[in-house]
């Protein structure tokens, strides 16, 4: 299997020395977002299996249900 290397690029502009990320930051906020998606599906399954069937929380109903709960307006 091939390894990713991460060498440090390091250049010299106007006479100051800049170090370039290992990882660019794009990448970063991809995986952050994905994890957050996760996370917030994570959480909401935890917290509506406590009084209901987990996996209820992908049925459109809920959500419709949920709304009128707090009050939003669809």
């Amino acid at each position: 299997m091939k390894q990713l290397k991460f060498e440090e690029k390091v250049s010299v502009i106007n006479g100051t020395e800049v170090i370039h990320r290992r990882i660019p930051i794009l990448f970063t906020v991809c995986v952050v977002f994905i994890l957050m998606l996760l996370l917030f599906v994570v959480g909401m399954m935890i917290g509506y299996g406590i009084l209901h069937s987990p996996l209820d929380i992908f049925k459109p109903s809920t959500w419709t249900h949920l709304f009128k709960l707090t009050g939003s307006g669809v």
